[in-house]
């Protein structure tokens, strides 16, 4: 039996996307709302931990590089920094084991579903470990927790507070940019019209089978340019610039409205304070969807071959687009080879345009505020 009295100090392992990565901090909220007086710290990716740095909920960040790729660049600016902040990077699996072993955690939640997580945890030296039995791995955890395919992954990561004795509350995801960077996200949003709509035109995701056609998004935005005089704003790694130009050279309004490109312009952080300017954001399902929604904007997201009702971003105005009736093979969670890809193909931008028009919350008075 777990005596949370006696902990002292908490580790968090979920070093993966930037979307699951946003939807561990109302995780980690509960965990200080019921530990306020112990150190939590977090295992995390790179490419997507910095989304964490700032937080105060946490002592400390320990980035675990087990990839090379890294969707967003790092931009290593210092002044992004707060004053004392340290970080620390275990590029191998053992050199991890060795320095969480140093630590001494009482008790670690492994939200990632992996068993070489789970083995991690172990060979850390953790005395308690509350984790998800997947991956024939529960034997190596002392709190194994079932995992459900059908809920939010929010939902099965307040689930591992539950099975402790711990009641959570569904918070809302907050980030916390430095005064730098808020700065930064302004100095780019002032070359857009105040007066006129900025929408967020988020067309990459994670897997190519997640994408909506770019000549859907062009036609979208020619759409949204017609009746808001919208301008557009995207973001991204330096890698999807070369998507942006192509939706931009199917539109046919290209030369009368305005578009800011920050591909590979800034940290996540900064993707944050500059979603937070914005009026309007339409995105794939992808982490960039889940920083727009926690920025409080209005936030449509595609959906094909994923399922919403486990992925949905959190925030404020969420809004998840889907064909009304889905197709046999629809969810398949990209989890098989797909020819066809009609479950994005056959939701149009007309039908995308009417959802947007039908809601009040972007009705014609409310962007040109």
């Amino acid at each position: 039996m777990l005596d949370t009295k006696t902990i002292k100090k908490i580790l968090i392992l979920r070093y993966r996307f930037i979307g699951d990565t946003v939807l561990t901090i109302p995780f980690i909220k509960n965990v200080r709302k019921h530990f306020p007086d112990v150190q939590i710290d977090i295992l995390v990716s790179p490419n997507s931990g910095e989304i964490l740095e700032g937080n105060p909920d946490l002592n400390n960040i320990f980035y675990y590089d087990n990839s090379k790729f890294h969707k967003y660049e790092r931009t290593g600016n210092e002044a992004s920094r707060r004053k004392g902040e340290t970080y620390t990077t275990y590029n191998s699996f053992i050199d991890c084991a060795k320095g969480l072993r140093s630590e001494n955690y009482d008790l670690a939640f492994v939200l990632k579903r992996s068993f070489s997580s789970a083995l991690l945890a172990a060979l850390s030296g953790i005395k308690y470990k509350v984790g998800f039995n997947t991956e024939l791995r529960s034997f190596l955890l002392t709190h194994p927790v079932k995992y459900d395919k059908n809920i939010h992954e929010l939902d099965n990561y307040l689930n591992c507070l539950r099975v402790i004795g711990i009641e959570p509350y569904r918070y809302s995801p907050e980030i916390f940019p430095t005064d730098f960077e808020k700065s930064k996200a302004n100095g780019f949003l002032v070359r857009l019209d105040r007066y006129k709509p900025k929408v967020l035109i988020h067309a990459s995701s994670a897997h190519p089978y997640k994408q909506w056609p770019k000549r859907y998004f062009a036609k979208l935005m020619d759409y949204l340019f017609k009746e808001y005089e919208a301008q557009f704003v995207f973001t991204g790694a330096k890698s999807d610039k070369l998507v942006y130009e192509e939706i931009i050279k199917l539109c046919e309004n290209r030369k009368k409205f305005k578009f800011l490109d920050l591909c590979g312009l800034t940290n996540l952080r900064e993707c944050y304070s500059v979603y937070k300017g914005l009026d309007l954001a339409i995105s794939t399902d992808s982490g960039n969807a889940h920083l727009a929604a926690a920025s409080g904007i209005p936030t449509y997201v595609l959906y094909g071959p994923t399922r919403p009702e486990k992925w949905l971003p959190i925030g404020r105005s969420v809004f998840p687009l889907r064909l009304n009736q889905l197709l046999p093979c629809q969810p398949c969670d990209v989890k098989v080879q797909c020819s066809h890809l009609s479950c994005m193909k056959l939701l149009t931008p007309n039908f995308v345009f009417h959802n947007l028009i039908n809601n009040k919350l972007i009705e014609k008075k409310r962007l040109t505020v």
